[in-house]
């Protein structure tokens, strides 16, 4: 299993992100291939509770740090090893090899959207615990068709049609073998660390971040219920105001239905162990 399968570790957290684009105007999420330009915050504006953690403070060391990997990632088949990129500039192509490398079905390989991945996916994860989503940049491609309900007026719900679109996103998932995720992370750690700095937060780490990104999403509830839905104007909302007011992340957990929810869930729960520090 090669390196590229990094590139699909965090569309764990990714293939949770595919749902929430259809519950707005799908105008605003073509995936732009323009260089990310992030702005800080301007003063005096109001700061999203999640961001507060971004005031000035003193910088502190990691909770849970990151040694970089540099033993030889086991391959099969074997294939040429390549080194870990050094620059945002240079992973892009690296990335895009791997891939090339190593996944041979086409709809699995159409579901990444390489250009400035590693960028993409650190807005991506930040914003998950937030109530929404910046729209304009996404680190994969979305799942189709469109978003499926069924029944009409307050009998509106997500149809179960609407759940099978995610099978793809947990097909990848499942498939890349947690040892071999957290070794290319690792190796990829510095440059994930330099995208999180330049998106705004310079005292913060990311694999911080990212740990309790994924305890956030932990703790989303299970609905084995039908799940009202509310079309409103040219997107839907929860009808259920406690699923409405929920994080971004944890109502795309929702909608990708009980089941697949239930297989991510049990993917980040094995990741966690291997981010965290052993001896905190």
């Amino acid at each position: 299993m090669k390196p590229i399968h990094f590139a699909l570790l965090l569309v764990v957290l990714m293939a949770l992100a595919t749902g929430w684009i259809f519950f707005d105007k799908i105008e605003d999420f073509l995936l732009s291939t323009e260089k990310i330009s992030i702005q800080k915050p301007v003063e005096g504006k109001k700061i999203e509770p999640g961001h507060a953690r971004r005031s000035e403070r003193i910088a502190m060391p990691p909770r849970h740090p990151v040694v970089r990997d540099t033993a030889p990632i086991t391959t099969e088949p074997q294939l040429v090893e390549l080194p870990f990129p050094t620059t945002l500039a240079q992973s892009d192509a690296y990335l895009r090899e791997r891939l090339q490398q190593v996944i041979t079905d086409l709809d699995l390989l159409v579901l990444v959207n390489l250009n400035y991945f590693i960028q993409k996916m650190v807005l991506f994860i930040d914003h998950l615990p937030e109530k929404s989503i910046p729209r304009l940049h996404l680190p994969i491609t979305p799942p189709k068709p469109g978003f499926v309900t069924i029944g009409s007026g307050e009998q509106l719900i997500i149809s179960k049609r609407n759940f099978v679109r995610y099978t793809p996103y947990v097909r990848l998932v499942e498939a890349v073998p947690d040892v071999t995720l957290l070794q290319l992370y690792r190796g990829l750690y510095p440059l994930f660390q330099q995208a999180y700095r330049e998106i705004g937060d310079p005292n913060g780490h990311f694999n911080d971040r990212l740990i309790q990104v994924i305890d956030e999403l932990l703790e989303t509830p299970e609905s084995h219920a039908p799940i009202r839905v509310i079309h409103h104007v040219s997107r839907f909302k929860y009808a259920d105001t406690s699923l409405e007011s929920r994080s971004a992340g944890q109502k795309i957990l929702l909608r990708m239905g009980v089941e697949n929810a239930k297989r991510i869930k049990e993917k980040l729960q094995r990741l966690r162990k291997g981010l965290v520090r052993k001896d905190f």
